[in-house]
């Protein structure tokens, strides 16, 4: 009897084993994917960093053309030196350029 339960107390720690070396896989695979979009993804980021004037241009080119290695250069590239657009204005209130008076 106590061979048996010796048996299957190895047999479900193996088992338990198995799962965590599967988690442990699809969890790497999975930080391999965010890492490596991310930098498929460096172009389109530093041109929205820079407020760059194509930004829209760049995000395009970079998801049709950025798996090249020879576009996604030209695209980070153009992204660092391309003109940059003044960031939008944010609403402030009234009471910012009106303040109350004392």
């Amino acid at each position: 009897m106590s061979t048996l339960m010796a048996i299957s107390i190895v047999m479900l720690a193996l088992i338990g084993l198995g799962i965590a070396a599967m988690f442990l896989h699809v969890v790497v695979w999975l930080l391999g994917a965010i890492l490596g979009l991310f930098i498929y993804f460096i172009p389109s980021i530093v041109a929205a960093a820079r407020h760059h004037e194509h930004f829209l241009w760049v995000l395009v080119l970079n998801i049709v053309l950025g798996w090249s290695g020879i576009a996604w250069i030209i695209l980070i590239v153009w992204a660092i030196l391309g003109e940059r657009r003044a960031p939008p204005l944010r609403k402030l209130s009234a009471d910012v350029f009106n303040p109350p008076a004392c």
